[in-house]
């Protein structure tokens, strides 16, 4: 392997490791008309990327679909009888 090569694949895993260090989401969960939650999550608090979303059981394909999320992007999951409705704010 090269040195560019190689210098290439540390900024890589630092820029990887510095994204998962400042994500922070804003996720409100619907559980019905009367019951509503809203979390701010965010990840510096956490040890591992998508830890809030993993101690949830949200499952693998969720987790993807979270994980690739861009800055001001919005997605709805249904989970359980919940709607998470999850925004990537930073």
């Amino acid at each position: 392997m090269s040195l560019s090569t190689a210098i290439s694949k540390i900024k890589t895993y630092f820029s990887t490791l510095l994204d998962f260090q400042s994500r922070i989401w804003v996720v409100h969960i619907f559980e019905d008309s009367i019951t509503e939650q809203s979390f701010v999550i965010n990840e510096d608090a956490f040890k591992e990327p998508l830890e809030w979303m993993r101690k949830r059981d949200y499952q693998s394909k969720m987790l993807d679909r979270v994980d690739k999320m861009k800055i001001s992007q919005v997605i709805e999951i249904q989970f359980e009888d919940k709607m998470h409705r999850l925004m990537r704010v930073k």
